[in-house]
């Protein structure tokens, strides 16, 4: 398995490990039996907010976006894609719920990782079992993060 990862960071609001999202990436990855060429973007609520208006529609902050680069058939193996992450979002709720910041950034990013993977969000049963997954992936990966129900 070979992938490639690359990681721009345009915000200000948390100091980004960039070994760190590459440790999860390919541990992601790896767990899934799947390759990628993906693009993680780190921005503030201003972009993220700006970015989902202008593709989905929705006019406020989210806390990650992905885009796959490919339509077809998923479950995919061979993902090409990008994934765009409030970190200020991020550092924010880590901050109110106590918990490190990393963790918070680990969730979205484990969340963008299995949309681009063929995981849907939009029904009850399959947000449980995307949760579920995202879940196992992090406690597998050490993290200690609330994953939402």
């Amino acid at each position: 398995m070979s992938s490639k990862l690359e990681i721009i960071n345009l915000q200000k609001f948390h100091r980004v490990n960039k070994n760190k999202i590459k440790e999860l990436v390919q541990g992601v990855l790896k767990a899934e039996a799947a390759d990628a060429e993906i693009n993680v973007v780190l921005v503030d609520n201003k972009k993220i907010k700006e970015m989902n208006n202008a593709f989905l529609g929705h006019n406020y902050a989210t806390d990650v976006l992905s885009f796959a680069y490919e339509k077809g058939e998923k479950p995919k193996s061979n993902i090409t894609g990008e994934i765009v992450i409030s970190a200020e979002m991020a550092a924010r709720l880590a901050r109110k719920q106590g918990h490190a910041v990393e963790g918070e950034l680990a969730l979205y990013l484990t969340h963008g990782l299995l949309h681009l993977l063929g995981y849907n969000d939009k029904r009850k049963h399959e947000a449980k079992k995307m949760h579920q997954r995202e879940r196992v992936l992090l406690t597998n990966l050490g993290y200690n993060v609330t994953v939402p129900e």
